[in-house]
């Protein structure tokens, strides 16, 4: 192996290293539910919010602001806009699942 090989092969293991423990930080502190949590209340700021006048787009635009506002900044670089818009939206249509019959049975 030649002396560049080896820089490569150590930068992307010590890159990997970085990210594998700032990921453990930011979920040691913040569970998957506890960002669900945040979201949820987020969804409920933004409908008893009277400055919305248009209802689901202008609302879901503002919840994806400011959960993206909740992810650590290295987080932001990583995961993009729409990614997050699919994960929001799962769980925003679980929550309505949730809340129509008080099961998760997929029956909106």
């Amino acid at each position: 192996m030649t002396f560049n090989t080896i820089m490569t092969i150590l930068v992307i293991v010590f890159l990997l290293l970085v990210l594998g423990a700032g990921l453990y930080f930011y979920f040691r502190d913040k569970t998957l539910s506890g960002i669900r949590e945040d979201v949820y209340q987020m969804f409920l700021k933004a409908e008893h919010n009277p400055n919305f006048t248009k209802k689901g787009k202008q609302k879901m635009k503002w919840v994806l602001s400011q959960a993206r506002i909740l992810l650590p900044k290295w987080a932001q670089l990583l995961i993009t806009e729409e990614f997050l818009e699919k994960v929001v939206e799962s769980w925003f249509q679980a929550v309505k699942d949730l809340l129509d019959d008080g099961k998760y049975n997929k029956s909106l």
